[in-house]
């Protein structure tokens, strides 16, 4: 007996007529019939009472009608339920910058989909990631810069507020300085791909007096800390990045610029086509 046998069994059972049984079988009756008989003689009983014009089933026939589904339908189910048991993998790339509260939260949520997901984690530039993402690199982008492209999808994931990092002995013992209070300062740039995020604020402080150093980039903490020393120097970083929290306070002071509002957005991106991934980037943007 094979799954079949009970297959055909149940195209009987249902139409009660073999000449139609068949029909829904795509095959003849007198094969039919054949595999019939094969089932009742390995059963060791008659499945249906037979005659020229009629076809019923014994009682033993309806006996078995409730098995017969239950092991057709538990086969049928097993290409779907060895699926769900597969992860897929899902490519993220994460920026240089994230927030404590960021990274946490992508940590939560790949533990979250493990069962279903293997998370490959990739660091790159935001300004690498669409191109990344249209060329099928990636699945799903974490990314500070927003996303016009037709063929991508961007979800506002985080807002965080950005300041001016200075050495601890320019401002002593305030919460937050000026645009003025700036002025004649010297404005460290970080790595090169974050000034589309800067860019309409730097060339406001420009005309407020302000020094813009191009000619040299830090991409380290490290790199920071030895290009700020002295007093009259200052990057902008946002406010809770993991970086700034390992930064010494007692060197360096972050202070809000008070007359302007300074922010750094986080998206979460992904192709058009790529639905699969709402529950996902629903779930990056819970608590955000």
């Amino acid at each position: 007996m094979d799954v079949m046998h009970l297959r055909y069994f149940l195209a009987v059972a249902r139409e009660l007529n073999f000449t139609r049984a068949a029909e829904s079988l795509h095959m003849s009756a007198p094969p039919l019939s054949k595999r019939i008989k094969a089932l009742e003689s390995e059963l060791d009983v008659r499945l249906f009472d037979r005659s020229t014009h009629h076809t019923a089933l014994t009682d033993a026939g309806r006996a078995l009608i409730p098995l017969a589904e239950r092991v057709v339908a538990d086969l049928d189910a097993l290409p779907s339920a060895v699926r769900a048991t597969q992860r897929t993998d899902l490519r993220l790339a994460v920026p240089d910058e994230l927030t404590h509260a960021q990274r946490r939260r992508i940590s939560a949520v790949a533990d979250q989909v493990d069962e279903t997901h293997r998370v490959i984690i990739s660091q790159m530039p935001s300004l690498e990631m669409p191109e990344q993402l249209l060329g099928g690199e990636i699945d799903l982008a974490i990314s500070h810069l927003p996303e016009h492209h037709p063929d991508l999808v961007g979800t506002l994931l985080t807002t965080s507020r950005v300041v001016a990092v200075v050495d601890a002995s320019r401002f002593a013992a305030i919460d937050a300085i000026t645009t003025a209070d700036l002025r004649g300062m010297t404005l460290v740039s970080g790595p090169r791909h974050w000034d589309l995020r800067y860019g309409p604020y730097t060339r406001l402080l420009r005309d407020l007096g302000v020094l813009i150093d191009t000619s040299h980039r830090y991409s380290t903490i490290t790199g920071m800390a030895l290009m700020l020393r002295g007093g009259d120097r200052f990057t902008l970083v946002p406010e809770e990045t993991e970086s700034m929290r390992a930064i010494d306070r007692s060197e360096f002071t972050l202070l809000p610029i008070s007359d302007l509002a300074m922010r750094m957005d986080t998206w979460a991106i992904r192709r058009a086509d790529g639905n699969d991934l709402d529950a996902v980037v629903a779930a990056l943007a819970v608590d955000a």
